[in-house]
């Protein structure tokens, strides 16, 4: 096999041998996408990193292949400058504190608002016997007692 491409990541590791470095190169662009450490191995058995790969392989082949464009990734993350004084927006942390404490006790308050409940007696429950009565007779016991509480 002409290339071997090798893709790592945690305790994974992946081995491809194919003969076209086209293949080879759309796979280890896959791999590297998805978060892989990717190496390829070339016939003459040297080891380089996808990039380095691409830009040999452009060189050897220029008047048919152009390598992606790949956007620049910071491989460190600035740090605040601690020596200046904070702008005007930053909030100090015993403010956000604060409005946080603040925001709280508005929920609290608003949780403990009791709600209105209705009441319901007992006697406004069907009873099992009236419940499982034929519709006829629940209609009759519905007029009698509508009647009572009408006279009472």
């Amino acid at each position: 096999m002409a290339y071997t491409m090798i893709a790592e990541r945690e305790s994974q590791k992946i081995r491809k041998q194919r003969e076209s470095a086209l293949i080879v190169i759309a796979n280890a662009q896959v791999m590297e996408a998805e978060g892989w450490t990717v190496v390829i191995t070339d016939e003459d058995g040297n080891s380089q990193q996808l990039a380095e790969f691409e830009a040999g392989l452009s060189e050897k082949f220029a008047s048919w292949y152009r390598p992606k464009s790949r956007p620049v990734e910071p491989t460190t993350i600035p740090a605040p400058n601690m020596f200046t004084a904070p702008a005007d927006d930053d909030a100090a942390p015993e403010a956000v504190v604060a409005a946080e404490l603040a925001a709280e006790q508005v929920e609290t308050a608003a949780a403990e608002v009791p709600e209105i409940v209705q009441e319901i007696a007992e006697d406004d429950f069907e009873t099992t016997e009236t419940a499982n009565a034929a519709p006829a007779e629940k209609a009759a016991r519905d007029d009698i007692a509508l009647d009572t509480e009408l006279a009472g």
